[in-house]
């Protein structure tokens, strides 16, 4: 390093000693408390963001698999439609769709129009909503609705919530 000398003018060159480097020499090698801190908060902040996100991730992804589900059984309803000029009977009320012990479930399966009928991916109540789905013959059997839920809004034409659809 060139110092500027009590007269105000710099020296020459060669006039200076010159002085092997020995390296930087710190006392504590090591990080401080406040880098430590700094360091385990942005970690954190990082994990929150890529929880919340593959959370959502699995939402849309159920969602999406409940209206295939859907879909399903309404192609499975139609077909039982053809073969029997009726819609399986709910004994007059929603019945929740089990996929193997409720009764449209078992006319299906009964009636060869599907091996199994498919249940919601969660299956179970969460966060106030009881995300099943639900059968309800309508009309003397001429009509039926069937009700679900989607956690997300994330696919078009269906809304978050309560979702229901007929033939």
């Amino acid at each position: 390093m060139i110092k500027i000398n009590n007269r105000g003018f710099i020296p020459h060159l060669s006039s200076m000693k010159r002085h092997k480097s020995r390296g930087i020499q710190k006392k504590g090698a090591g990080f401080t408390l406040i880098e430590l801190l700094v360091v385990i908060a942005v970690i954190g902040l990082l994990a929150t963001i890529v929880l919340f996100s593959v959370e959502n991730i699995r939402a849309k992804g159920r969602d999406s698999s409940r209206v295939s589900d859907i879909k399903a059984i309404k192609e499975g309803l139609s077909m039982y439609y053809n073969n029997n000029y009726a819609y399986p009977d709910s004994g007059g009320g929603a019945v929740e769709i089990d996929g193997s012990s409720d009764a449209m479930s078992q006319d299906l399966i009964n009636d060869g129009v599907m091996r199994g009928v498919p249940i919601d991916p969660l299956n179970k109540a969460m966060g106030g909503v009881t995300y099943k789905y639900y059968y309800e013959s309508l009309s003397s059997q001429r009509d039926y609705q069937l009700t679900y839920y989607l956690e997300t809004s994330s696919i078009k034409n269906y809304s978050q919530g309560e979702n229901t659809t007929g033939p």
